[in-house]
């Protein structure tokens, strides 16, 4: 599993960042703290690394996160919801994330008369 496949699983599990009105912020501190067991400088590149570039919007396979202040990014929630997609994280814990609210499903039979 890639670092960036363990970032948004930790995100998407709530295990790291804090949950606003717009999504996930994330601190670079606070990544460091639970990304304690790598070992190499990549630790301290990887979120300015995967920072959306001004002007652009959604999200890539590379960038996903938006800088807020220094030391400080947002997760896209796009970036979340496609890594939930793709099967690595088994449920979906991400309810406190979508505040959309979805009718219920009804099933309707059909009837067939002779």
């Amino acid at each position: 599993m890639t670092l960036k496949e363990r970032f948004l699983e930790a995100v998407s599990n709530g295990d790291l960042g804090e949950v606003d009105d717009f999504g996930v912020v994330v601190s670079l501190k606070e990544f460091k703290l639970y990304f304690q067991d790598v070992k190499s400088d990549y630790i301290n590149s990887f979120l300015p690394a995967a920072v959306i570039e001004t002007g652009q919007y959604s999200p890539t396979h590379t960038k996903y996160l938006f800088r807020i202040r220094k030391g400080t990014y947002r997760v896209h929630p796009d970036a979340i919801e496609e890594h939930i997609e793709s099967g690595y994280v088994d449920e979906l814990p991400m309810g406190h994330l979508n505040n959309k609210v979805e009718e219920a499903m009804m099933q309707y039979q059909s009837y067939r008369v002779n």
